[in-house]
């Protein structure tokens, strides 16, 4: 039982878990019921728990942060929509749930201090965790696992052409955030090698990205963090590049009409993404707009179970969360700009900490600084914390230990030897 609760069982059992491949969701209608909100539960009850008790944690600024960013932010959106709406305030911190998981970090770095792990064993948790992630993505895909009886769901379904035919259907976002670290991580292992296990292992995160996430924001971004790791190794580029293209092409004989459905589909979206004002468009010109007559003072968040949310107020399409910075302006106004100041800043900071950083953290860190670059689409001030709490914490204990490793020593090199063989050395 002593090595089953080991910590470092426990750090990848809370690494696993904070995957969310096992919740009951929205667009997962197949997990175990309440889970989800029983490890927010948890998460919270450690974080309290740890702030009273672990004095460490008082030692970094990184504390600061993630209690600005993990509490201090939905209170505040919870008083603003009590203030402008009259909505209640558990109703508010019910709507920014999702900015508690910034806490994951306190756990986090308990685990870590005590686990004690390597960069290779913490990349080796998330790899596994990404791998259920695809998994059991593949199988609800698939219908292998079936749906729960007994739970409904809002679920934004925008429709493209008849009443039947939706535009990404079957679209689930299970894991998301792990398979883009996992992918990454396999990236910069095979810009120093390329193997055909770790090619396959990219070529199925990919099919899994475009089967079951669908998310064009996120393609895009998989694609400019693979120029960017490879900008200096255009040799191995092209060696992967050959390699998936022979595993494609002979897949392609083997099932075309799936290939066929796929252009199809491709087209499609393609289509809707460059065609006429889109969702967002609309939500950001009311967001403006309200938040001026507002005297730019910030509006908060409506919860969907408070009489029906921002769908009876605007429109039915209307979320926060597709706006990016924009939606953070519609909760703070004119306090946006020292948020996202403390926010990216602090954020770079506690990367800029951590020096020499493996695949996992060079990993960890492209998908922040995309976002960063794309603030006006990216929403991950409000929903980003399950990533970005557990990632703060990585880099905040990476950057201890290596900054409390003994400097090699210089005794041996200093004694030179002039034997023939070794003085050229010197």
């Amino acid at each position: 039982m002593r090595k089953l609760l080991s910590y470092q069982n426990l750090l990848f059992v809370l690494v696993l878990a904070n995957s969310a491949c096992f919740f009951l969701t929205d667009d997962k209608k197949a997990g175990i019921p309440y889970l989800r909100e029983l490890f927010l539960l948890a998460i919270l009850a450690a974080s309290a728990l740890l702030l009273v008790t672990w004095k460490r944690l008082y030692q970094s600024k990184a504390c600061l942060w993630v209690v600005f960013i993990g509490i201090c932010l939905p209170v505040m959106s919870s008083i603003l929509a009590k203030l402008n709406f009259g909505q209640p305030i558990v109703y508010g911190l019910l709507e920014e749930r999702r900015s508690f998981y910034f806490l994951i970090f306190f756990p986090t770095l308990f685990l870590l201090h005590k686990a004690k792990p390597t960069e290779p064993q913490l990349e080796r948790f998330f790899l596994v965790s990404g791998l259920f992630c695809v998994a059991v993505g593949f199988l609800y895909y698939f219908k292998i696992i079936p749906q729960n009886s007994g739970f409904a769901f809002e679920v934004d379904a925008k429709e493209l052409g008849s009443e039947d035919s939706m535009l990404r259907p079957n679209r689930y976002r299970i894991g998301s955030g792990y398979v883009s670290i996992c992918a990454f991580m396999i990236m910069y292992s095979l810009r120093r090698q390329i193997t055909l296990a770790r090619v396959m292992l990219l070529l199925l995160f990919t099919a899994y990205l475009w089967l079951v996430l669908q998310t064009r924001s996120t393609m895009v971004v998989w694609a400019l963090a693979g120029l960017w790791i490879f900008r200096d190794r255009i040799g191995s580029l092209l060696k992967l590049g050959a390699v998936a293209s022979i595993i494609l092409v002979v897949s392609y004989f083997m099932i075309p009409d799936f290939y066929a459905t796929q252009f199809e589909r491709f087209d499609a979206l393609l289509n809707e993404a460059t065609t006429g004002p889109g969702v967002r468009n609309i939500t950001t010109g009311i967001i403006l707009q309200e938040v001026a007559k507002n005297w730019y003072i910030g509006m908060g968040a409506l919860s969907l179970q408070w009489n029906g949310g921002f769908s009876t107020l605007y429109n039915p399409w209307f979320y926060l969360s597709d706006v990016g910075i924009v939606g953070v302006y519609y909760r703070f106004g004119f306090l946006t700009p020292v948020i996202a100041l403390i926010f990216y800043g602090g954020f770079l900071s506690i990367m800029r900490d951590c020096k020499n950083k493996g695949d996992l953290l060079s990993a960890m860190k492209l998908p922040f600084v995309f976002g960063l670059i794309n603030m006006f689409l990216s929403n991950s001030i409000m929903y980003g914390g399950d990533l970005l709490g557990i990632s703060a914490a990585c880099f905040l204990y990476f950057s201890r230990v290596r900054a409390k490793a003994p400097a090699p020593s210089t005794t041996q090199n200093e004694r030179i030897s002039y034997d023939k063989f070794q003085h050229r050395y010197h």
